[in-house]
């Protein structure tokens, strides 16, 4: 069975507007095993602080546990893989996402053209967009 890791924008849309999401990035929010990484939680956090970036009411914590995903929790050997991926990617947090995902066996779920680009070669059939 396939587990996917939303990328953090994924999961915003998701939460915010699904309808901004391919039906297949849909069917699998509805229907399959879906994590976020508690670094997608801090970012969107950090970005609430700081007004850019309204979430829905409530605890973020609830609200992604209510939609069905699992967190995912930070290992070492996510950072270590996210570091050894190099300049895939400018955005740190976007290199340790893809680093998770490799290290995890995880699909990775995102629109970042960056990642999709980038990222083919290392994740393979472990990138999915959205």
């Amino acid at each position: 069975m396939k587990r996917y890791l939303l990328d953090t924008h994924i999961l915003i849309w998701a939460l915010t507007q699904p309808r901004r999401l391919s039906t297949r990035a849909r069917q699998v929010l509805e229907y399959e095993d879906v994590h976020v990484s508690v670094l997608s939680l801090w970012e969107m956090l950090v970005k609430q602080e700081r007004r850019r970036l309204p979430l829905p009411d409530g605890s973020l914590v609830n609200v992604v546990e209510k939609a069905g995903a699992r967190w995912l929790a930070l290992h070492p050997a996510h950072a270590e893989a996210g570091l050894s991926l190099g300049a895939l990617h400018g955005d740190p947090i976007d290199r340790m996402l893809v680093g998770t995902a490799r290290v995890e066996r995880m699909v990775l779920m995102t629109r970042d053209e960056q990642i999709l680009e980038r990222a083919a070669p290392i994740l393979g059939e472990l990138l999915m967009e959205a």
